[in-house]
């Protein structure tokens, strides 16, 4: 009868050694593929959530002091939406507020101005506790009742870190008799050098940069920053009193 032989102690343990060895590289490949699509689904919701908010700013700041009654015979320096209460502003370096005739009811009152500007016909946006706010009524960056646009939901909520306007204005003068002249920089800065006088015929345009950056709230790592211009297509015209 032949004898049977087991494993010896060593032979056990080298064996358990090597398995212990292998399910440990195992549990750390799953772990990292697992860390690695959670931070692509991450990095992936705050892409879309912080590129379609730029894209919603782009496109309605871009229509900034849009009058439905400039036609034929209409003075673009009698726009409702580009007086001294209605233009586009930037009080603070992280709001924005502007005005423009969502609808179209100017279009119907050529020399009557009274009602062309609507109570809702105000809009704006800014930063507050790192989320990013609209206006739909005419108050101030500071005020209360501004809507938060809610990027994200549940515990990957996108936090907004920064939101910054930046300007740049141009002024052209218009001048009988005088070539005309052009500066950098806003027309209030223009007359307040001296540079425009009364009766003055004065076209501002403005260009805005926005920058916006985030991150998602349980994993600060994953952070996206963008930059974008907005060329308003509705430039200031006035005649400088």
């Amino acid at each position: 009868m032949k004898k049977q032989t087991g494993f010896t102690l060593i032979e056990i343990m080298i064996a358990l050694t090597i398995g212990l060895i292998v399910v440990a590289a195992t549990i750390s490949i799953y772990v990292t593929t697992v860390k690695g699509s959670s931070d692509i689904i991450k990095s992936a919701r705050l892409n879309h959530d912080l590129d379609s908010t730029l894209a919603l700013m782009v496109n309605d700041i871009r229509r900034a002091g849009y009058w439905g009654g400039a036609m034929v015979g209409s003075d673009s320096r009698n726009n409702p939406f580009t007086q001294a209460a209605t233009d586009l502003q930037i009080p603070s370096s992280s709001c924005v507020l502007y005005s423009y005739d969502a609808d179209a009811s100017g279009a119907n009152t050529l020399t009557d101005f009274t009602d062309d500007v609507n109570a809702n016909e105000y809009y704006g946006f800014r930063l507050s506790g790192g989320n990013i706010q609209m206006r739909s009524s005419n108050i101030a960056c500071d005020a209360n009742g501004w809507n938060t646009l809610n990027v994200s939901d549940g515990n990957e909520r996108i936090n907004v870190t920064n939101l910054t306007f930046t300007q740049s204005f141009k002024c052209l003068r218009k001048r009988v008799g005088v070539t005309d002249q052009s500066y950098s920089t806003t027309c209030a800065a223009a007359a307040a050098a001296g540079n425009l006088v009364t009766d003055d015929r004065v076209i501002e345009t403005r260009e805005i940069t926005i920058t916006l950056a985030g991150r998602v709230n349980n994993d600060q790592a994953v952070t996206k920053n963008l930059t974008d211009r907005v060329k308003i297509r509705n430039d200031r015209t006035f005649t400088q009193l």
